[in-house]
This record gives C-alpha cells, sequence and structure tokens, in this order.
C-alpha cells in the first residue's frame, strides 16, 4: 500500500511539475519562440485583433501581379470592394496549403467576430510535387509550436525534430514513385499507364516549331503540364482532401460560413501543348471537388476554367498568378456567391481607369508591392511593421509599376521613406530603377546621420525624355551591407 502511495505521490508531483513548467515557458518563452519559429501566427492574430468579418486565406495567388498592373491589390482586396460594409481581411502564405491553412484556422479564438471563411481550393496541391514538395520541411516546422497541444511540449517536437522532416532527395523520390506507380484511368484507350510514360513520350515527340525542329521553351513546358495535372484525386488516400476535410468540421464546430474558392487553371495552354487527354483529367478532377465538398455543404466558386490565357502571368511554369483583370474575374466570382450569405451588404463595383501619380506603403496594409518577405514587427515607424534591408537582405519594400499606366508628361519621381538604421557602416541607396534601361540612386547617409532613430530621407529624381519608351519603374531601399536598416512609410510620387 506505502508503495502505491509513493507512487501516486510521484506521479502526481511530476504532472504539477510538468504543468509548472508549462505554464513558465508559457509566460516567459513562449512568444519569443513564436516570434523566431512561428511569426506566421501574427497574420492570423491580425485579422482577428483588427475584427474582421469575413476572412481570406490563400497562397502566393492572391498577392501575385504582373508589372503592368494598373491596380497592384490581391484577390482579397478586390472582394472586399463588393462589400465596403463588411471587414474583409486576408491570411496569405506563399506556397502553404489546406494542411497550412488548419493549424491558422484553429488559432482563430472562438469569440472572435469572424463568421465566414475563404479557403484557395488549389488544383496543384493536389498533385505529388506539391504534397511532396521541398517546402514543406520548413511549412511543418513553422506550424509546431502552433499545434493544439501545450506549448511546452510543442516547443519540445520542435527542438528534436518531432515533425514531418525529409530531405529533398527524399521527397523527389516520393514524387516519382507516384509518377511511376500511380496508374491513369480513361474510359478510352490511351497509350500511356502513369505520368513517367507520358511525360517522357511528350519530351521525345516534342513541340514542333514552323520548321519543324524542337521548341527548346514549350517543350520543357508541356512535360510540365503534363506532370502537374496527371493525376487523378482518390478522396480516400490523398492527403489534401484530409486537410481540407479536417477545415469543414472546423468550419462546422465553430459556425463559420465556409466558402471553397477553386482556383483558375491555364486550360487554354493546357490544351495547346498537351490536348483533350490532359483536359480530361484536369476537369475530372475540378468536377470530383466541386460536386465533393458541395455535399458537404460547402459553398464551392469554381473559378477553373474562368481567366483566359493572356492574364496568366508565369508564361514558363503552371501557376495560378493572374494579372489584374484575371484577379478581378476570380475575385467578382466569389463575390456574387458571397452575396447569397449577405445580400443586404454587396454592392456593385466600377473601377476608375484614372492613371494615378501618387502612390504610397506603411508596410502595415496589403502586400501590394513586391518583396514583401522583407515586412517585419521588429521595428515601425507607424503601425506594427516595416521592411528590413541588410545581412543578405539587399532590396527593401519595392514599388513597381508600368510606366504605361502612369500619367503622360511627367518629368520627376519624389521619393520619401522612414529610415531606422542599427549602425552607420554601410552604403545604403535610394533607387529609381528603369528596367532594361538603368538606375538613379540616391545615398541614404546624405539625410540620414544617426543610428538608431527613425529619420525621414527624401529626394528627388529626374526623368529622361524617352521614360516614357521603357516599360517598368521600380523604387527601393538597396542595402548590400552588413547592417540592419528599416524602411516605412514609402512615398513615391510623379509630378
Amino acid at each position: 500500500m506505502n508503495k502505491t502511495r509513493i507512487t501516486i505521490l510521484k506521479i502526481l508531483l511530476l504532472t504539477c511539475l510538468l504543468l509548472g513548467m508549462n505554464a513558465l515557458y508559457r509566460l516567459f518563452f513562449y512568444e519569443k519562440d513564436i516570434q523566431k519559429h512561428s511569426d506566421d501566427i501574427y497574420l492570423v492574430r491580425d485579422v482577428v485583433e483588427e475584427g474582421c468579418e469575413v476572412i481570406y486565406i490563400g497562397e502566393s495567388s492572391n498577392i501575385t501581379v504582373r508589372g503592368d498592373d494598373l491596380d497592384k491589390r490581391p484577390i482579397s482586396s478586390f472582394i472586399a470592394d463588393y462589400f465596403p460594409d463588411l471587414l474583409v481581411g486576408n491570411i496569405t502564405k506563399p506556397a502553404s496549403h489546406a494542411g497550412i491553412y488548419y493549424h491558422y484556422l484553429n488559432q482563430i479564438p472562438d469569440n472572435s467576430n469572424v463568421k465566414t471563411v475563404i479557403i484557395t481550393l488549389n488544383l496543384r496541391s493536389f498533385n505529388a510535387e506539391w504534397i511532396h514538395s521541398k517546402l514543406e520541411t520548413p511549412l511543418q516546422k513553422s506550424i509546431v509550436l502552433i499545434k493544439d497541444y501545450p506549448p511546452l511540449w510543442n516547443r519540445f517536437l520542435l527542438s528534436f525534430k518531432g515533425y514531418d522532416i525529409k530531405t529533398e532527395y527524399e521527397r523527389s523520390l516520393q514524387v516519382h514513385y507516384e509518377w511511376t506507380y500511380n496508374t491513369l484511368n480513361f474510359p478510352y484507350p490511351f497509350p500511356y499507364k502513369n505520368v513517367k510514360e507520358w511525360d517522357r513520350a511528350k519530351a521525345a515527340e516534342g513541340i514542333k516549331k514552323e520548321d519543324g525542329t524542337h521548341d527548346e521553351l514549350l517543350t520543357p513546358l508541356a512535360c510540365h503540364f503534363i506532370k502537374t495535372y496527371a493525376f487523378q484525386i482518390d478522396t480516400l488516400k490523398n492527403p489534401r482532401i484530409k486537410d481540407f476535410d479536417k477545415i469543414v468540421k472546423l468550419a462546422q464546430k465553430r459556425g463559420w460560413n465556409l466558402v471553397f474558392n477553386l482556383m483558375a487553371e491555364n486550360v487554354e495552354m493546357a490544351d495547346s501543348l498537351v490536348g483533350k487527354d490532359l483536359l480530361f483529367l484536369m476537369k475530372q478532377n475540378r468536377d470530383l471537388l466541386v460536386d465533393y465538398y458541395q455535399r458537404k455543404g460547402v459553398l464551392v466558386v469554381d473559378n477553373f476554367d474562368a481567366v483566359g490565357d493572356k492574364e496568366f502571368v508565369d508564361r514558363d511554369w503552371t501557376t495560378e498568378h493572374y494579372a489584374e483583370q484575371g484577379r478581378k474575374i476570380v475575385a467578382r466570382n466569389v463575390a456574387l456567391s458571397l452575396r447569397n450569405i449577405y445580400p443586404d451588404y454587396y454592392q456593385e463595383v466600377e473601377y476608375s481607369t484614372q492613371k494615378k501619380r501618387a502612390f504610397s506603403h506603411n508596410c502595415d496594409e496589403d502586400n501590394t508591392w513586391t518583396q514583401w518577405h522583407t515586412i517585419t514587427r521588429e521595428q515601425a515607424f507607424s503601425g506594427k511593421k516595416s521592411s528590413k534591408t541588410g545581412k543578405g537582405d539587399d532590396f527593401g519594400l519595392t514599388f513597381e509599376y508600368g510606366i504605361k499606366n502612369l500619367p503622360d508628361s511627367l518629368k520627376t519621381v519624389f521619393v520619401e521613406m522612414q529610415i531606422y538604421m542599427q549602425a552607420l557602416e554601410h552604403n545604403a541607396q535610394i533607387v529609381l530603377e528603369i528596367t532594361g534601361k538603368h538606375s538613379l540612386t540616391f545615398p541614404v547617409k546624405n539625410t540620414a546621420t544617426e543610428a538608431k532613430k527613425w529619420q525621414k530621407v527624401s529626394c528627388r529624381f529626374d526623368l529622361d525624355e524617352d521614360f516614357y519608351d521603357w516599360d517598368i519603374v521600380k523604387v527601393y531601399l538597396y542595402n548590400p551591407s552588413n547592417t540592419v536598416i528599416y524602411c516605412d512609410d514609402i512615398q513615391v510620387v510623379f509630378e
């Protein structure tokens, strides 16, 4: 009996010790570790703190733009235009997928204002290359600390690599295994039994130029279309189905309206490069996803073939990256579906074609400028964020715009930004770049002379007479040194 009591006492003491250690870790160390290893959780916290009722969650398709876009806002912002009296926020993480989205959504408190969640349903995310992507290890590492376990246990898992961690070679073997052993089934005779055979045949046959020779650019692209879209979703085995199913259950538990935004694919290019056999597989997967999730009560917005070839940004790869009109098409279709949920809030939108000459960014708003990965919470002049440069990140948040979209007869560009320097040992410059022509620079030290203090830096660049003969103009902070420099509240004004 005494031994039993001693054992029970030891168990109780150990339990109390672990609970105490967990409480101390949460109180003193957890947030620091979150900032270091899982700072994407702030994407979730921001939309919750802002009181957003509608949240759009997606990958790079939400934010990728083309240089000549007049309006470079993301899909989520275009959706928000149709509901001006609703707070619409976005959580955007490039290369992410439903397995990551689930953990973000699970971090939303029960008492938040969130009522509707729009999730990017990306057809490519169901294929072997994305499921076994080399980016999967860092993605899985980034969510360890926010999983639904005690914080101390999550830290233990992170320290001892208790997550899906594989080398690029191991993941490549997984991809090639599926390409070899997953049989393609057609309702008619088809000469190839798997992706590997089809890919090899297309590479040998090639895409022909007018003179009959292989097109060295389009042939690899055709092969990539096959490797990207030649698959058939098994709802019992595909891990991405399981990820989306978990989201459906979470939404039901929280009482959210759930919307899946099936992204547009470049069916025109797929047809021209590969043909009807590949289109059959693509449409088969589209039909399966729409039917499967509609039967689960999800509002599915089918944008599969809504965007034409000319609106796809990437011409040498398969992506869901659209130019301005493509993003607007997708956004409008989502908005029209949301009208069923918010009929009293919906308003038609007419976009102005008036050309702008003044632009600004406070590093907190929608990521409509490039080099967004430099945004950090370490310092801020206003708001919560700034753009961090130095130590390998040479280029700060970048204004990029099509010159043809600017007003006529411009003579100068006025640039102003707030600068915070960790030290004075640097050669940072504000740069005006005319893509394909030249760059004009202004040394930051000409104005900013004190370290560890926010200072306003401004300059003016004269535009050459042939300015309108070129395509893209860029403005950014260039800092190739090892001194960290932050910039915030950037203004670019053409005069």
